[in-house]
């Protein structure tokens, strides 16, 4: 009679799902060299926007720090016209202008130490306030304007974007009025 014999279907289930398993490798073989492809392709791209975030930090600190060492000689300016290149000691009183222990360009180049700020990036000036008759050369009198300047040459760190950005200068410029004249 006809007898059931099961072993050829239990074969024929076996090797399909065997055959299928080295398909299912070969393909994540390929999956995994895909993979490979695109991340070598991205890689350079996703490296370039670190960068540049980390050089755009770097550009906003600089641009911060000579702000502030802008409008600390200008401070300074407003109550002390010595421009000679002194310390930067704020918490004694100049009494003798001959031995003076800070200065419009010593405590400008202070605030911006990190940067290398040096005499040639900082320049002074004294100008008469818009209609008024008051004459600021050559004497200074209390309310002209004392104007500080401040440049930074910034330059990215790394060379391939100091070749797409290029150097560049960066200038801060406060004015302030003169509440004391001193010496």
């Amino acid at each position: 009679m006809h007898e059931r014999n099961h072993r050829p279907e239990q074969r024929s289930v076996m090797s399909f799902l065997w055959r299928g398993f080295d398909r299912r490798t070969a393909r994540g073989r390929a999956a995994r060299g895909q993979s490979l492809v695109e991340f070598a392709l991205v890689l350079p791209i996703i490296i370039l926007l670190v960068v540049g975030f980390v050089e755009i930090g770097r550009a906003v600190f600089a641009y911060n720090t000579i702000a502030n060492a802008a409008r600390q000689g200008a401070r300074v300016a407003a109550v002390n016209q010595l421009a000679d290149v002194t310390d930067c000691d704020e918490s004694r009183p100049i009494e003798d202008p001959y031995e003076p222990h800070w200065s419009i360009r010593g405590c400008a180049i202070a605030a911006a130490i990190t940067l290398g700020v040096d005499t040639s990036n900082v320049s002074v000036e004294y100008f008469a306030p818009p209609s008024t008759t008051l004459s600021c050369d050559p004497t200074l009198h209390v309310g002209c304007i004392a104007r500080v300047t401040v440049t930074y040459d910034f330059s990215t760190s790394t060379p391939f974007e100091n070749l797409l950005i290029g150097p560049f200068t960066m200038s801060q410029t406060p004015e302030m009025p003169i509440e004391r004249v001193f010496p």
